[in-house]
């Protein structure tokens, strides 16, 4: 890819951005991780890899919607008012549309894949952590609930709690890999997730604990 053409879509790219927790550095990482990853693949198509990477979260506004479809469609309206080629521009189409954790299943090219694995790489470890914790912030969701004074671990709870969030997304997305290489990094950081979530729940349960000694103090 030529460099100025990089620099348009980049530009492009930060015209979009519209959230905190996926941001211009997410949108980075994300291209770091791809190229990370397709240098341990054969044949990788880096015109269409670097443009779904960068564009990938462009359909993202703040709210709750399919940002892959708006954003696939966006990419390819974009696209083809560049000089990119417009024989790959489908391709960068399907990686965008197929790279949200619910289209697990779905790619088709390598591409695809590879744009999957490391949007999913930035979405567990200490990165995946934090940015679920902000997420969660962001739609003014709770941290967790309690049941019986203890943290609710139930993933059907109707309260989208970052507990919740870890049980349902992170903790299933070592599963759903590709690449050997970005399934190697996700066990690495499998180690971190783990310590911190227990540490979280353990220090909740804990916590909840210290209301009993209320009782003790309150008068009648």
């Amino acid at each position: 890819m030529k460099e100025l053409l990089y620099n348009k879509i980049e530009r492009f790219m930060l015209s979009c951005i519209k959230e905190t927790v996926h941001d211009k550095e997410h949108v980075y990482r994300v291209l770091n991780f791809s190229l990370y990853i397709a240098e341990n693949e054969q044949n990788v198509d880096y015109d269409v890899l670097i443009a779904a990477a960068l564009l990938h979260d462009i359909g993202r506004d703040g709210l709750k919607k399919k940002h892959n479809v708006v954003g696939a469609e966006m990419a390819k309206e974009f696209l083809r008012k560049t000089d990119f080629p417009t024989e790959k521009i489908d391709s960068v189409y399907h990686a965008v549309l197929y790279h949200s954790n619910h289209c697990y299943g779905k790619q088709h090219t390598l591409e695809a894949k590879i744009l999957y694995d490391a949007d999913k790489l930035d979405a567990v470890g200490v990165m995946g952590i934090a940015r679920s914790l902000m997420g969660t912030g962001n739609y003014n969701n709770p941290l967790y609930t309690l049941v019986n004074g203890k943290v609710n671990r139930n993933e059907k709870d109707a309260c989208d709690t970052f507990v919740r969030y870890y049980l349902t997304h992170i903790k299933k997305n070592y599963d759903r890999f590709y690449t050997d290489s970005a399934r190697k990094l996700a066990l690495e950081y499998k180690k971190s997730d783990e310590m911190y979530f227990n540490a979280f729940v353990d220090f909740v349960n804990k916590n909840s604990e210290y209301h009993s000694r209320l009782g003790d103090i309150l008068e009648n």
